[in-house]
């Protein structure tokens, strides 16, 4: 028997954890620019937007900031004022908040990237940044209800970690000790979000390749998720879990020679001279060089993840609805003549 025909990065049969993985870095390998552009504009859209959101927030609380600085450099111990620390609190709080949300529609950008680039990885076709990002921002609005309902859970657990210690500073007193109400919700909530959000992660894992791919709506592209995750929920999770360590890895690994090049490459720079210009380009440098490895390793976290997950869902309509022949077709790879009629 012929081996089945590989236009692209995969076999166009049903898949192992070798070709996903094989496929995932092929796709990433061969699309990187168009993939890495993505990643620029949305995080650097965000990273623009969350400076501005931080700069706003200074603004605003600028003078209670200055009065605990004076209150904080003193040389008399001074408990600080709670009209003074309870503004700065709210306000630091927002601007996570508000960051949450701005990496939230970033990741959804670029996993309206991930599928339209797949797609062409898939059937061995050439892609442009343009075509690209014109699908992409095409399906982003339902790629975006996607990951939010994806990553529901998730931000849940974030929001505890900074609404709970701001409700138990607020709710003490100089004289009374906190209340362990909001600890105990804390514990509470973790225990159950944390299953939930890993059930919910799987369960909806293919969908924002479902609503690049099949131009389906929010709603539509997570009940078509469940529905193909369903009876495979073990080996779906298992690979992608297995495929987020290797990229954390990988990430880590990129970023920490970027991150200690850069301290390195400061300190002649700090040792020499200490007048405000070295010191001004000692920083530069590290700040380049450390946003460097982490755009880089946010980028591999982000986009391995989620090619597999398409090629996962690309593995289960193998499988389940013989997409290999309309793949086939779509790539332009003449059909098999049927062979000879007759006895053996």
């Amino acid at each position: 028997m012929p081996p089945p025909p590989k236009p692209g990065v995969i076999p166009l049969r049903p898949l192992n954890l070798g070709d996903i993985l094989g496929g995932s870095f092929s796709a990433l390998g061969r699309h990187w620019k168009q993939l890495f552009g993505m990643a620029v504009v949305a995080y650097g859209l965000a990273a623009l937007l969350m400076g501005g959101a931080a700069a706003i927030a200074v603004a605003a609380v600028y003078d209670h900031l200055r009065h605990l600085d004076h209150v904080v450099n003193s040389t008399y111990r001074v408990v600080p004022a709670r009209s003074d620390v309870q503004p700065v609190v709210i306000a630091g709080a927002a601007v996570v908040i508000f960051a949450m949300v701005m990496w939230l529609v970033a990741m959804a950008l670029l996993c309206s990237a991930v599928p339209a680039v797949l797609q062409d990885a898939v059937l061995g076709r050439r892609s442009t940044f343009s075509a690209v990002w014109r699908r992409a921002w095409s399906r982003f609005p339902a790629v975006l209800g996607t990951v939010a309902v994806q990553c529901a859970a998730l931000m849940g657990m974030t929001l505890l970690l900074v609404v709970v210690p701001m409700a138990m500073f607020l709710s003490a007193s100089r004289h009374h000790a906190p209340s362990s109400l909001p600890l105990l919700l804390f514990a509470l909530g973790a225990f159950v979000l944390t299953p939930v959000g890993t059930w919910l992660w799987v369960r909806f894992g293919f969908a924002p390749a479902i609503a690049v791919l099949e131009n389906q709506r929010p709603l539509e592209a997570l009940r078509r998720s469940a529905h193909l995750v369903r009876g495979v929920w073990w080996r779906t999770f298992g690979i992608l879990i297995l495929v987020v360590m290797i990229s954390g890895v990988i990430g880590y690994f990129v970023q920490l020679p970027l991150t200690y090049g850069g301290m390195f490459a400061t300190m002649p720079l700090m040792l020499a001279d200490d007048s405000t210009g070295s010191v001004a380009l000692a920083i530069t440098i590290f700040v380049v060089m450390y946003l460097a490895g982490m755009v880089i390793s946010q980028f591999v976290s982000t986009t391995l993840p989620q090619l597999a997950a398409g090629l996962l869902y690309i593995d289960q309509r193998i499988r389940r609805e013989d997409l290999a022949l309309a793949l086939a077709d779509a790539a332009g790879i003449p059909k098999e003549p049927a062979g000879p009629m007759g006895t053996w």
